[in-house]
Order: structure tokens, then C-alpha cells, then sequence
């Protein structure tokens, strides 16, 4: 996989527009397009972790009988939400450092900013993965005592 100087470039100037960013939401926006298509991914994970929670509270409210059924899949979303925040960012810093091998003469603010750019889908996927283990842990503790 061959990255070129420009789309470092590219990444750089599209980093300078995160400090034009008005209020903090512009600012997470922002920072979600450039952390690229592990961000979706990572979104995707979310998504269901949530949706099987939300599942589930229906289920309790609704129901006395709760079963344990799909908890573990809230607990896998987590844990692939962060692995896909690391595994981009390892994916990212080769992509980065192959530019600046085929470029031979590149300014440190370029690679800081790349650096910069390399965090965002971890810290995305650890935010993915706090929440759904919190909701994870909830809910067992609730279908458990529902249980007995």
C-alpha cells in the first residue's frame, strides 16, 4: 500500500481546520471524517452495543422472564470497537512513515500532526468501549437479579 507526501499534506490541512472548529460538536465532526474509515467501523460496534441494551431494558421492563441472550455480543462490540481503534492507528503510523520514507525531506509539523491525526480512532474506540462495557456490566447485574 503506497501513501503519497500530498495525502499527508492533504491529512495536515484538513487538521489545521479542526482549530477553525466553532463549537466543540464542529470539532468532533471534524475530527470523525479525518479519522477515516475506522471510525465507522468503530461507530458500527457502538451502535450495536447500544441497540442490544436498549433490547434488553425493553425486555426487563416489559417481562418478567429476562434471559441472558446476546449479552456477550455487548461485551464483543466493546472489545473489537478498541482493538479496530488500536489496529487503525498501527495502520495509520506505517502509512504515515512510508510517506515520509518516500518524501526523504518532511517538516516536523507535518509528522506531529499525522501523529495527532493517529489518535482519534483510539480515543473513539475506547469511548465506544467504556460505554459498552458500563452497559455490559448493567445489564448483567439486572438480568442476573431479575433471574433469581
Amino acid at each position: 500500500m503506497c501513501i503519497s507526501l500530498q495525502s499527508v499534506i492533504n491529512k495536515t490541512n484538513k487538521m489545521i481546520n479542526l482549530d477553525e472548529a466553532e463549537t466543540g460538536f464542529q470539532y468532533v465532526m471534524q475530527a470523525y471524517k479525518i479519522g477515516g474509515v475506522f471510525m465507522n467501523l468503530i461507530t458500527i460496534f457502538g451502535l450495536i452495543a447500544l441497540g442490544i441494551t436498549l433490547w434488553k431494558v425493553i425486555e426487563i421492563v416489559r417481562k418478567r422472564n429476562v434471559n441472558t441472550r446476546l449479552l456477550d455480543l455487548v461485551k464483543m462490540s466493546a472489545w473489537l470497537a478498541i482493538s479496530l481503534g488500536f489496529l487503525s492507528q498501527v495502520v495509520g503510523i506505517v502509512r504515515a512513515l512510508e510517506a515520509i520514507k518516500a518524501a526523504a525531506d518532511i517538516s516536523a509539523e507535518i509528522v506531529m500532526n499525522g501523529a495527532i491525526v493517529s489518535f482519534y480512532a483510539p480515543i473513539w474506540g475506547l469511548i465506544v468501549f467504556i460505554f459498552s462495557m458500563i452497559f455490559y456490566y448493567v445489564l448483567k447485574v439486572v438480568v442476573k437479579a431479575r433471574m433469581s
